[in-house]
């Protein structure tokens, strides 16, 4: 072997094991902040994780374990498309950690890969601008152990769309990683971060591009490239999510005064600092006020004044006008400059709470620790110093629970599981108002959010989840707005529920049973309840597609068999109508059995989200399958990508071993 290629063989193996340090350093990092609640048998724990990521990820896993395709979920919102839910991430790849284990094991593991994964990346990114690998690792912590990372732990789908924002910087330039960035952060489960942290990464490389480097416009094609391939990668979850916001109450944007909760205010800015600077002003809660933990440290913030002061000025003015311009808009409603760009804006209309755009702030400050820390003399040091701090602060910040606790039925989820059988129940917005028990055992067990999903309830309410069928959400809406108990419970046999749950004893009707306490109050409808009745001709064509003021009085109740909960049947006898409590929704197919053979089936809207068919005389079955075109097109669509993309890499991976 030559002087010259002994050199460069000697270099590689020296950037190698370089890079293989920083990798077990952050690597460590992850596990030491992780290990000591693990060994005491603690999960983190905020309500989020609970009463929407845990039925989010547990029920899908649960029909993927059974070997069937999680395509609809009966338990939510009187039902919706489970394919279809982005939150939940189901196409997401180390989603596959749900599928496998048990959900607070899942989530430990799942919490820790994009742990490290956020600073494996954003060291990488900091090393591809000739940055010392002690001031990549060193920004790589503060981006990976910082406030706003760490409190996004139980919003998983924040966590792991988080986690791959530095790889759009890495990757700029390099249109199939960047494809694969950008599916699976789009995949990851909160793709309303995609658009700000796309932006920000176009700004910071417009402000870093070095001397020499190809113009701006060139990069444009880039994208165009790597975004195209992204969406052919994610059509699977893509086509069927697009169906399901078009149908949805969110098709026209959030409602202005849901999008202006959360905001900062001017004090709160101190928060981006640490927690001890927070504590000479005041309280620091991260449980309670989650959007305001977004603290750097003191020495990644320390850094990043460093980094301000010896940056180039163009570059430095960049980055503060960035940063100015992400303070605007966490300060939401609480100054009329930032009230009035949240109201002009139109892009700002799909966007929920201010505190949220926090994120945005993420990748600027990242360049600036690591722009402070490469002048340091001592960096490794710096940055072995900021992972003890960081950890110490994360320890802090961070409430947990014991791991048990997520598998907790509790006496409600027992209670009706005795008596619900094929029907739902109701629960009263009073009770959903109520966010406090007597400990977090008790909360976690009153059936908040879709923590019902896992136990296959059947609700006709829930809240939590963004995109819900617009028609379902309204029936929805319209309960809550009845006077009390005692009217809701004329609404009980047309929404298929057989209890209704209570914050308080409901006063006495004759519509209802009480069935005592068990956590909230639990009363039983006094007529028999099914999910599909039958109606005389006359009566069944004159029920109406819209909601009326006055419940019908509901018809002779027939027994539903729902072997899956994809399809359902209906058996009977005599000519009329038969009313479904299902809600009508693009992917279902009825057929109809009769006296006469089989055929397709038509429905009818009835009571607003729900549907009616006529049957004819004599015995006959009506049989209902989901299955959504979207959901095939989206995955032939992705496979076809898949394909592709390994084929190109397969020939470019020939190709380096032939000439080499």
């Amino acid at each position: 072997m030559s002087l010259a290629a002994r050199g460069a063989f000697v270099r590689i193996e020296s950037r190698a094991d370089s890079s293989a340090a920083a990798a077990a350093f952050l690597a460590a990092a992850t596990l030491v902040f992780f290990l000591p609640l693990w060994l005491r048998g603690l999960s983190p724990y905020w309500g989020d994780l609970t009463y929407l990521h845990q039925g989010w990820r547990a029920a899908p896993a649960q029909l993927i374990q059974a070997g069937r395709a999680p395509l609809w979920e009966p338990s939510l919102y009187l039902g919706m498309p489970m394919a279809a839910s982005m939150q939940g991430g189901l196409l997401y790849p180390p989603g596959i950690l749900f599928d496998a284990f048990g959900f607070a094991t899942a989530t430990a593991l799942f919490e820790a890969l994009h742990v490290f994964l956020a600073g494996w990346l954003a060291a990488l990114w900091l090393r591809s601008l000739r940055l010392s690998w002690g001031a990549s690792v060193g920004g790589g912590l503060s981006f990976a152990l910082g406030g706003l990372m760490i409190s996004r732990l139980p919003w998983l789908n924040h966590l792991a769309t988080l986690a791959w924002a530095p790889a759009l910087l890495l990757f700029f330039r390099r249109p199939s990683a960047l494809a694969a960035a950008l599916a699976l952060a789009f995949l990851a489960g909160y793709p309303t971060f995609l658009p700000g942290l796309a932006l920000v990464a176009w700004a910071l490389a417009a402000l870093l591009r070095a001397r020499g480097a190809p113009p701006v416009t060139r990069w444009a094609a880039v994208w165009a490239a790597a975004m195209t391939l992204a969406v052919a990668l994610s059509a699977a979850q893509l086509i069927p999510a697009l169906e399901l916001a078009a149908h949805s109450r969110r098709a026209g944007g959030v409602e202005r005064a849901e999008a202006l909760t959360w905001s900062f205010v001017s004090g709160d800015l101190r928060q981006w600092i640490s927690p001890l600077v927070v504590e000479l002003f005041g309280k620091f809660r991260p449980a309670v006020d989650w959007w305001k933990c977004v603290y750097l440290g003191l020495i990644a913030s320390a850094a990043a004044v460093r980094g301000l002061l010896i940056l180039p000025r163009g570059r430095a003015a960049g980055l503060v006008l960035i940063l100015a311009a992400v303070v605007l808009l966490i300060l939401g409603s609480s100054n009329p400059f930032s009230r009035a760009l949240w109201l002009g804006l139109a892009p700002l209309r799909f966007v929920r709470y201010p505190g949220n755009l926090a994120y945005l702030a993420s990748l600027p400050l990242l360049a600036l620790v690591g722009a402070g820390l490469s002048r340091a003399r001592r960096a490794p040091a710096l940055a072995a110093a900021l992972a003890v701090e960081l950890l110490a602060c994360g320890w802090y910040v961070t409430p947990a629970a014991p791991r048990d606790f997520f598998v907790e039925a509790g006496p409600l989820v027992r209670l009706l599981q005795a008596h619900l059988g094929a029907t739902r129940y109701l629960i009263s917005p009073l009770a959903l108002e109520t966010d406090s028990g007597r400990d977090v055992v008790d909360w976690k067990t009153r059936l908040y959010g879709v923590t019902n999903a896992p136990y296959r309830l059947r609700a006709a309410a829930n809240f939590g989840e963004p995109l819900v069928p617009k028609d379902s959400y309204a029936f929805m809406e319209a309960l809550y707005s009845l006077p009390g108990a005692a009217a809701a419970a004329a609404w009980l046999p047309w929404a298929g529920a057989s209890c209704l749950l209570t914050r308080d004893a409901p006063s006495s009707t004759p519509l209802l049973i009480p069935e005592g306490r068990a956590l909230w109050f639990v009363s039983r409808a006094a007529q028999a309840v099914s999910t599909a009745y039958w109606f005389d001709p006359v009566t069944g064509a004159a029920l109406p597609a819209i909601l009326p003021a006055r419940p019908p009085v509901p018809g002779r109740p027939l027994k539903v068999e729902r072997p899956r909960e994809d399809r359902l049947s209906v058996s009977g006898e005599g000519g009329g109508w038969v009313f479904l409590s299902e809600p009508r929704y693009p992917g279902w197919r009825a057929e109809l059995d009769g006296p006469y053979g089989s055929a397709g089936a038509e429905p009818v809207p009835a009571l607003g989200p729900f549907q009616k068919f006529r049957v004819p005389a004599g015995r006959w079955t009506l049989r209902l399958v989901y299955d959504p075109r979207s959901w095939r097109a989206g995955v032939l669509l992705s496979l076809a990508a898949l394909l592709g993309l390994g084929g190109y890499w397969y020939h470019r991976l020939s190709r380096l071993n032939h000439v080499a």
